[in-house]
């Protein structure tokens, strides 16, 4: 029976954290171990964690917050390390029903050398956040989902390979992780699923959507969300930093040109107020820094 090291990081997660614990102890495959890479939280957190009295569940609190990449590759590695078969790596703001790991490895079995990601819904259960997606080069690679914001009519109900989706949830075998490597840690929080995606594709690995296991996610419940002061400056921010990681010469400043005058044309039509511009202006010169 494959042994699922299930990756998670917590930060002040206390009001999301016991419907996550709840749907993974109610699986009805019982092989797995969760590792909770916990990056210093202030509320009680550790105090709900604790009150789960199950070997499966291993901590691993952090002496200050490692941000969601290097708090992934902690867990993976220990998880590697304890001689787990599978990788899943997924947010803790989510629930799942209790069929959700035994469907996610009858996916597997079909796929064994492909990432896997299910269908993903908002928390109304019946409106697609994700059911795979891409990179849009015409949009200085912008990552996207596809189906997100629409009522789930069957449309998605078929498997499929796609580029992208955001590491809410993804199982990944693990010579698929030794051969794509880390997180980039630099990343800290935004992006990190992108460029790890990105470095998958130029090396041919498949991504693969499998339209049977579902998943719900409370989206941006922990982080405020895009327009938030975190999620605008570390968004643009990392955006800058993935554009010149991954691109040279003209391209790379035609990229670079396209993502900045899309700001300035968003704050011109006012899709940002002038505080959002600010943080995404901040984040976009610390981003040449990196």
């Amino acid at each position: 029976m494959s042994k699922i090291g299930i990756i998670t990081v917590t930060y002040n997660s206390s009001l999301v954290i016991d419907e996550f614990l709840d749907s993974l102890i109610q699986q009805t495959w019982l092989s797995w171990q969760l590792y909770i890479v916990d990056s210093a939280s202030q509320d009680d957190t550790l105090t709900k964690i604790s009150n789960y009295a199950d070997d499966r569940i291993n901590l691993l609190p952090q002496s200050q917050n490692v941000g969601f990449a290097r708090g992934n590759n902690i867990g993976i590695a220990q998880a590697i390390s304890d001689g787990c078969d599978e990788l899943l790596l997924i947010n803790n703001d989510t629930i799942f029903p209790a069929d959700f790991l035994s469907k996610l490895l009858k996916s597997h079995n079909q796929y064994p050398n492909a990432i896997l990601t299910p269908k993903i819904y908002y928390p109304d259960n019946q409106t697609i956040w994700c059911a795979g997606g891409g990179f849009k080069s015409e949009r200085a690679y912008a990552a996207y989902h596809r189906g997100e914001n629409e009522l789930d009519n069957g449309q998605y109900d078929n498997d499929y390979y796609c580029d992208f989706v955001p590491m809410c949830c993804v199982m990944i075998p693990i010579p698929v992780w030794e051969k794509v490597g880390q997180l980039d840690e630099k990343y800290f929080i935004y992006s990190e699923d992108a460029d790890w995606f990105y470095r998958a594709h130029k090396l041919d690995v498949k991504l693969r959507y499998c339209f049977e296991p579902l998943l719900i996610h409370k989206v941006s419940s922990l982080t405020g969300g895009a327009k938030s002061r975190i999620g605008a400056w570390y968004g643009s921010r990392n955006r800058i930093y993935f554009l010149r990681k991954h691109f040279s010469g003209w391209i790379r400043y035609k990229l670079l040109s396209v993502y900045c005058g899309g700001m300035l044309i968003k704050l011109i039509l006012r899709q940002y107020s002038f505080k959002e511009f600010g943080w995404r202006f901040s984040g976009v010169i610390q981003g040449f820094r990196l």
